[in-house]
């Protein structure tokens, strides 16, 4: 999410200058004051060279115009003293103030004599700095000037820092090539770069290792390896709490964290960490970032079914953060969307939803904060069932997730159009999107893999290169003990010789055996690649055949469900009505199962608090419930398999059916609750109560002869549960179980 934003904010200050980086700071009354007594030396040239950088770089007393004069000064003193360097200097600090002036066309002039300059001397560090400052020039928002960025980072400024021996500068510019490098997608080789910038940083035993962390970290986490992601992250927390960095950077370090966790459905930790970098954000009154946690936040709330303390969140962020910032709109816009689709209030969500559009327009084509705007319409328009309008959005959408190389959207895009053709009976389509949707997956999965090689391998090659060091420094120490010894050695070698004919033998032998085994290998190799992808089509026919099932056991027991009404209107008496209607219900509560079976991606276990949202929905519409009737739904978010969802939804139709009909005579007000939580390990509690006229005097709860009742002990039973009913201040059913999963 804002990717390229994102990298300014995080990316280290690199020092742009050798004196910058020697003397950060400068008390500008002493430097005048110096510069008054100092002769026309080379001393008095650096001297005019601090007091430029010093109104170049410092805030508060930011002045171009003081910074260009100083400057000229160091260059017109530099060509009189003949001081290469310094006019070098002289050169590449005017033109970063032209650069900064919109200038760019003649700073870079004064950028290209610098490097001329410092190559003429050999004064490598200044060059590196030189190339970092003319790398500045191209873009990072246009893939063509990205990879020019690139090229001469590796190229060019890479090289001339390794010249100068300072392993510390060489570790910033790798750790900025990383940087680079990811937001081309390069993500193996950045991984790769970072890993050796992080091993120099390690050796020098440099203290602030908080950003390279980070990034290994967002690196990790772009590529989906969660794991190394959020190992990263931690270390980089640990590593500013060790330097006690309290900046805006521990923001982004903290919302890297709860990003991880909330791609791992840790959604508890992931609304932690967004509070922790919340924290930070307001201490610094950063608007923009404020708005971006409290975006995240929503959507943390709606994964753990809040999404009315969603929707307050967001509400908070509108009045007390508002910004024109049109990233910050974009987010909270398409929160708002995405809350008030999780809310079913459509005409809410269709105004968001005209806004987010509007957004979208206004950035760039291709800009991959894109994708923000195009997955909330593309999900609002598949539950409204504005099917026309999804199929026309996902199409447009594909064309930009392939312009951006984007193979995580795209995989993405792949399961929206498998959900839309499926809804639409387009089934051919909808295979072939999964199977699309199946080998984005796995390519995922396998560069995630190449990665943790091309780790290994990173590591291999920097022991190797340390094993080399220590061989040259053994050999050099023996050289005068073989050279004593070389006579001794001469007589030696004609028995060596015939040895070496014995082994040589031996080895061509065993090549020709490893030839025919590597052969017959490659036989089984091609053999069982064969068969891994037959078994993949067999697996991917699987799924699609069970979700057709479920669809068609929804579909029946939606026509048993007709076939019931159309029965009930030949009835005569209202004792046969009822019983009809309450065997639709139950019919309906079975088809609900089968029904969100076939949404989900996991076909085997039922989210539950959608599920009893849906049916405490449709009981409350089937008997027209008076407003003074409330419902409090305090679900926890569980997911049950196919043999306990079946008898839970029918004891809940049965309980909630009760209550509505026979708890609350004369349309009185009334609360009926809902829970279900664990209570302890794997115990599970279901809980339906109310606060009506409560059960009989005389009612006997064990021998209890209606059919409601001996249904919700015979479900009960099925799942070897607890039942018990209790009558005091109302009605409460409970049934107590335990899930193994």
């Amino acid at each position: 999410m804002r990717r390229l934003i994102i990298y300014l904010i995080i990316t280290a200050v690199f020092m742009p200058s050798a004196a910058v980086a020697q003397q950060p700071h400068y008390n500008v009354a002493d430097l005048l004051l110096q510069l008054q007594k100092s002769k026309e030396d080379t001393a008095k040239a650096n001297l005019l060279l601090q007091l430029s950088e010093h109104y170049f770089f410092y805030p508060s007393d930011k002045n171009f115009d003081s910074a260009l004069l100083y400057g000229h000064a160091m260059e017109r003193l530099s060509k009189k003293l003949n001081y290469q360097k310094g006019l070098g200097n002289s050169y590449e600090q005017i033109a970063k103030i032209l650069h900064a002036q919109d200038k760019a066309a003649e700073g870079r002039q004064f950028a290209d004599k610098a490097i001329d300059i410092f190559k003429a001397n050999s004064c490598y560090l200044e060059l590196g700095f030189a190339y970092y400052d003319v790398s500045g020039y191209y873009s990072i928002n246009n893939s063509n000037e990205l990879a020019e960025r690139i090229r001469i980072v590796e190229q060019l400024a890479l090289p001339a820092f390794q010249k100068s021996g300072s392993k510390l500068k060489e570790a910033d510019i790798l750790k900025e090539l990383g940087d680079l490098l990811q937001l081309e997608g390069q993500y193996v080789k950045a991984l790769s770069v970072l890993h050796r910038s992080l091993q120099l940083y390690q050796a020098i035993k440099h203290p602030n290792l908080e950003g390279i962390y980070d990034l290994l970290g967002v690196v990790y986490g772009i590529t989906g390896n969660n794991e190394q992601a959020l190992k990263y992250g931690l270390l980089a927390v640990k590593a500013a709490s060790t330097v006690n960095d309290t900046t805006i950077q521990l923001a982004t370090i903290y919302n890297r964290i709860g990003s991880t966790y909330s791609a791992m459905k840790k959604y508890d930790a992931a609304y932690d960490y967004f509070q922790k970098a919340l924290y930070v954000a307001k201490k610094y009154d950063n608007t923009e970032t404020i708005d971006l946690l409290l975006s995240k936040i929503s959507r943390t709330l709606i994964a753990l079914n809040k999404p009315q303390d969603a929707l307050a969140i967001l509400k908070q962020a509108q009045q007390k953060y508002p910004s024109e910032d049109i990233y910050s709109n974009l987010y909270i816009t398409a929160s708002f969307l995405i809350t008030y689709n999780a809310l079913k209030q459509y005409s809410q969500a269709e105004k968001y939803c005209n806004q987010l559009l509007a957004i979208s327009k206004k950035l760039d084509k291709y800009e991959p904060d894109q994708s923000e705007a195009q997955y909330p319409v593309t999900e609002f328009y598949l539950a409204t069932h504005q099917y026309e309008l999804a199929r026309k959005h996902l199409a447009e959408t594909d064309s930009l997730y392939k312009k951006i190389e984007s193979p995580l959207e795209l995989y993405k895009n792949h399961l929206l159009w498998f959900k839309l053709d499926s809804i639409q009976g387009n089934y051919i389509s909808a295979i072939s999107h999964y199977q699309q949707y199946k080998a984005l997956s796995d390519s995922l999965l396998n560069e995630t893999t190449n990665k943790h090689i091309a780790q290994l391998q990173i590591e291999f090659e920097s022991e190797k290169k340390n094993q080399d060091i220590k061989l040259l420094e053994n050999e050099s120490k023996s050289q005068h003990d073989k050279l004593t010894q070389a006579n001794i050695t001469r007589n030696w070698v004609f028995g060596f010789a015939g040895l070496l004919l014995i082994i040589m033998g031996l080895l061509i032998n065993n090549s020709y055996i490893k030839q025919r085994t590597n052969k017959t290998l490659k036989v089984q190799q091609k053999e069982i690649e064969k068969n891994n992808i037959a078994l993949q089509h067999l697996v991917t026919e699987k799924e699609w055949l069970v979700k057709e099932i479920h669809h068609r056991v929804k579909n029946n027991f939606h026509t048993v469900s007709g076939l019931l009404a159309a029965q009930a209107e030949y009835l005569k008496t209202n004792e046969a009505i009822k019983a009809m209607n309450e065997s639709r219900n139950r019919v309906h509560a079975m088809s609900l199962i089968h029904q969100k079976l076939y949404q989900s991606e996991n076909l085997s276990a039922i989210n539950m608090p959608g599920y009893i949202h849906e049916l405490t929905d449709y009981l409350r519409d089937c008997f027209n419930t008076p407003k003074s009737l409330l419902f409090n739904l305090q679900v926890e978010p569980v997911e049950l398999n196919l043999s306990y969802c079946m008898p839970l939804g029918l004891i809940l139709n049965e309980a909630i059916t009760n209550a509505i009909k026979y708890a609350f005579p004369g349309n009185k007000n009334g609360i009926i609750n809902i829970a279900l939580k664990h209570i302890q390990g794997n115990n599970l509690l279901l809980s339906i109560s109310d606060n009506g006229i409560g059960l009989p005097q005389n009612f006997d709860n064990v021998n209890a002869r209606s059919m409601g009742m001996k249904l919700m002990r015979g479900l009960s039973e099925d799942i070897d549960g607890k039942f018990t009913v209790t009558g005091n201040n109302g009605t409460t059913i409970v049934v107590e179980f335990i899930y193994d999963g």
